[in-house]
């Protein structure tokens, strides 16, 4: 009966440190698997910088032409309007001429 129990006592050890290593193993699996999607989490922002490049270029370019345009209606804009302003110039001193000397 005692060598039964020797056995059944060594057969239990022997479960018990196939368990651990099984256990060990799973979390080394686990540990393996995590930095490998550090690893790839960190290629795809690599990638991900590379393809925005070439979006941003063309929305920068985008924004360039579109504030030049603006910039050349604005200087129109201001430029037709000191024109507008110097030809009105002229009647607006006669107007102001002539009511300081009671004239209207």
């Amino acid at each position: 009966m005692e060598d039964i129990l020797k056995r059944l006592l060594a057969a239990e050890k022997d479960a018990e440190d196939k368990v651990e290593a099984a256990d060990a193993a799973r979390r080394q699996i686990i540990q393996d698997a995590l930095d490998e999607a550090r690893r790839a989490e960190i290629e795809f922002e690599k990638q991900a910088e590379a393809r925005r490049r070439p979006f941003l270029a063309t929305a920068e370019e985008g924004a360039q032409r579109r504030i030049a345009e603006l910039e050349a209606v604005s200087a129109a804009r201001m430029r037709s309007l000191r024109a507008l302003a110097a030809g009105n110039e002229e009647s607006a001193v006669e107007d102001a001429l002539a009511l300081i000397l009671g004239r209207r």
